[in-house]
């Protein structure tokens, strides 16, 4: 098992490399990129990697200072809802540097705001 996880982390991690990021919001805290390969569409469900490049660094509860964090995020066209299951931040933009922090958890799907980023995610991604 511990083989296996080492793969997918090794394997992940390849793929900010591989990434094609694309903007879709910006603001004066933050941009935001979605990785325009798709890991998986399956009827309404779009499972794929977000990116989001801070302006200013922020400071974790450990003390630790980030400047991105990398998203496995799934978007549900017909409920309109988002929700994210594996977080990865790291000390530089675009998922570079050092890894600082990683979070795995079950996927919990939340309503998107109306006028948010990740509503302008959904009208990108759902045509």
């Amino acid at each position: 098992m511990k083989n296996f996880a080492l793969f997918i982390s090794l394997a992940m991690a390849c793929c900010a490399a591989h990434a094609e990021w694309k903007s879709y919001a910006k603001n004066s805290e933050a941009e935001e990129f979605f990785d325009t390969t798709f890991i998986s569409k399956e009827s309404s469900k779009i499972k794929l990697w977000t990116l989001t490049n801070y302006a200013a660094p922020l400071t974790t509860l450990e003390g630790k200072e980030i400047l991105s964090e990398k998203s496995l995020t799934t978007v549900d066209c017909s409920t309109q809802k988002i929700g994210a299951e594996k977080i990865i931040k790291y000390e530089k933009r675009s998922a570079l540097g050092t890894v600082v922090s990683e979070m795995e958890t079950a996927l919990r799907m939340s309503s998107i705001r109306s006028g948010s980023a990740d509503q302008i995610l959904k009208e990108k991604l759902c045509r």
